[in-house]
């Protein structure tokens, strides 16, 4: 998949979804997750991030949740409105609805539904808060920040809480879609280092963490954090980013977030010139969207793959929950007859949105049918394939006791039929692609109705697959049979012989400045000479022979550029075709038979066992609330993956 710039905030309105179930999520999703020390600086770190003090602090165990912290991008002078108020930068809550809080009042939202979830009395809780910052002065972001670990319980913490944030801190990272963000001091020991220690027993080799690097300006004088920041002491494999974080005099002094960043600059350039431009809360924020956009594009196909899965056992699920209905042959007919002219709707009209720029339907298989497959033939160029010296070589073997009159037709049939062998997956990855795209107009012609009741969706989609895939396989039958037939039989008589009269009569001055067609071939000529310097004796003169095969005189020039100029012309005809055939048994006997024959062929499968499919199951009420729910959340993911893949 090539990169996109909105994968962030896609990724972010799955997460949204997934919210809605509660702590458990259908699937694991590419995030940064910040874990460190309770003294580490994370909140620090975070504010840098955002320009803004915006964490709740204080003594102990203040972070008692999980914080999934969406930065939003604005651009300058985008604003906006509720009632009279108008805001350039804003925050909102998940828990919250559509309510607006000014950065100022982000902080108390914190600790109040902090103390909701996770009681007052210090415990953590593994339910997330998810905040959302609108502003001009962040990068697109996504980060979850944890509970800071420690070692001994204050106040009313309980005894193990240490083993509780391990735990709940492992749950977060030990997905390998998780990119580790350990938050670490410059001014204590690396190696006895909490957080990277935790992260090390889920990623040992440092593929996924990223260290950054605080209160680098409280270390002792004659000391530096050179060999740390170049990676020499910390060994992760995403990077290693220093920054100087706000002291708590700084704090108390309301020294504001925006003077500390300079400050922050400036202590780089004098202190670390030569790498000051790779460090910093600045450098670390555009590092951290960057990576974590290149990390969501390259697991997108694993996510949407999980998606599926899930979908796909909801769906399992939901066979065992159907709904309660009175006339179920009424009902049953009704469902296959809207079914089928919505499906033939979409192979005869395709989408009714004439504006909509993406193909569906008829429009689609006519596409993929003959533009693409078209497009993907005619791009081949056949004599590329070979170099001269497969050719000169396609031809020595190819003479036999009596030496070809003008060319070679053994040699013309090894050089063509791989070339024909090669036009057989193309056109076969477009019956395929005709199969998906008839699920995905299946999907579509679905009724409202008939998504009351999971399991005979399920069958009415598993008899249209089945369907599908059985004409399916006649029509790769035929496109194979037609390859196979194409490469058993050469037709020469549809080559036009003018092309190659004018090659025939060209003058012996005429041919040396001929251009060869072919890739020019010097790998066989390479490996005879290396052969020929270790030969002796008769071996030597035996090399010397084989190497005279591929000289070439001016008759044997000829022969190869009329193969080419053959090859080509052949290859042009049988591309056209394949792709008219390949056209013609798709339509012919995948895409109408499936049309025409549908309602009666479901009517026929369905008939027998529909009572079953319409049965109301005892105690099961709750169970197809929630996988409902669980499947629509998932399918809503899916469109969102789907979106980006259009």
């Amino acid at each position: 998949m090539a990169m996109r710039r909105d994968l962030l905030p896609k990724l972010n309105k799955i997460q949204d979804l997934f919210s809605t179930l509660g702590n458990n999520d259908p699937i694991e999703l590419p995030k940064i997750v910040v874990v460190g020390n309770q003294s580490a600086g994370k909140s620090s770190v975070l504010e840098s991030l955002v320009g803004k003090s915006f964490l709740p602090r204080g003594c102990g165990l203040v972070t008692r949740c999980p914080l999934v912290l969406q930065l939003n991008h604005i651009p300058v002078g985008h604003t906006r409105r509720e009632g009279i108020y108008h805001y350039e930068e804003w925050g909102t809550f998940l828990h919250s609805g559509d309510r607006i809080f000014e950065l100022e009042e982000i902080c108390e939202e914190i600790e109040a539904e902090t103390n909701r979830l996770a009681g007052s009395n210090k415990g953590i809780v593994s339910t997330p808060i998810t905040l959302k910052v609108f502003s001009p002065n962040v990068v697109n972001l996504t980060l979850v920040d944890l509970p800071g670990m420690t070692k001994v319980p204050t106040g009313d913490q309980p005894r193990d809480i240490e083993e509780q944030i391990e735990g709940l801190i492992l749950q977060y990272i030990e997905s390998p879609l998780t990119i580790i963000l350990a938050v670490v001091t410059a001014n204590t020991d690396m190696v006895t280092n909490d957080s990277l220690k935790l992260a090390k027993r889920v990623d040992p080799e440092g593929e996924r963490t990223l260290a950054v690097v605080t209160k680098i300006d409280l270390m002792d004088k004659g000391t530096d954090a050179r060999d740390v920041l170049n990676g020499k002491v910390i060994p992760v494999k995403r990077g290693i980013v220093g920054v100087v974080n706000r002291s708590q005099k700084d704090i108390d002094e309301n020294k504001s977030v925006e003077n500390a960043v300079r400050m922050e600059k400036r202590y780089f350039e004098e202190h670390y010139k030569e790498i000051a431009s790779l460090h910093g809360c600045q450098y670390l924020a555009v590092k951290l969207s960057v990576l974590l956009s290149d990390h969501i594009n390259s697991c997108l196909p694993d996510v949407q793959k999980k998606i599926l899965q899930e979908i796909a056992e909801c769906t399992k699920t939901l066979e065992t929950c159907g709904d309660f209905v009175t006339d179920k042959k009424s009902a049953l007919m009704s469902i296959i007859n809207g079914f089928s002219e919505q499906f033939r709707s979409l192979c005869d009209k395709g989408s009714p949105d004439l504006q909509s720029i993406k193909l569906t339907g008829g429009a689609k298989l006519c596409d993929i049918l003959h533009s693409r497959l078209e497009k993907i033939l005619a791009s081949r160029e056949p004599c590329k394939s070979y170099t001269t010296d497969e050719v000169i070589v396609a031809i020595r073997q190819s003479n036999v006791l009596t030496p070809p009159l003008f060319v070679s037709q053994l040699a013309f049939e090894k050089l063509i039929k791989p070339l024909i062998k090669n036009m057989e997956k193309p056109a076969l990855d477009c019956v395929e692609a005709v199969q998906r795209e008839m699920s995905i107009m299946c999907q579509l012609s679905i009724p409202a109705q008939l998504k009351r009741f999971p399991p005979l969706r399920q069958a009415v989609v598993k008899v249209v697959h089945g369907m599908i895939n059985e004409r399916a396989e006649k029509a790769i039958q035929m496109v194979q049979d037609l390859v196979t037939a194409e490469m058993g039989h050469i037709t020469y008589d549809r080559i036009d012989a003018n092309e190659l009269k004018k090659l025939l009569t060209m003058e012996n001055a005429v041919i040396p400045f001929c251009v060869v067609p072919f890739r020019k071939g010097e790998k066989i000529e390479t490996e005879l000479n290396k052969e020929l310097m270790r030969a002796e004796g008769n071996d030597k003169a035996d090399v010397v022979s084989r190497l005279e095969l591929l000289t070439m005189s001016n008759k044997d020039r000829v022969h190869v550029i009329m193969l080419g100029k053959m090859l080509d012309l052949y290859y042009k005809l049988v591309a056209e075709t394949t792709q008219d055939f390949t056209a013609k048994v798709v339509v012919t006997f995948l895409v109408q038979a499936v049309r025409d024959s549908l309602a009666v062929h479901l009517t026929s499968e369905l008939q027998e066992v529909y009572k079953n499919l319409f049965e109301e199951k005892a105690d099961i009420a709750h169970i197809r609330q929630t996988t409902f729910k669980r499947r629509d959340v998932l399918e809503k993911a899916l469109e969102v993956i789907i979106e980006l893949e259009d």
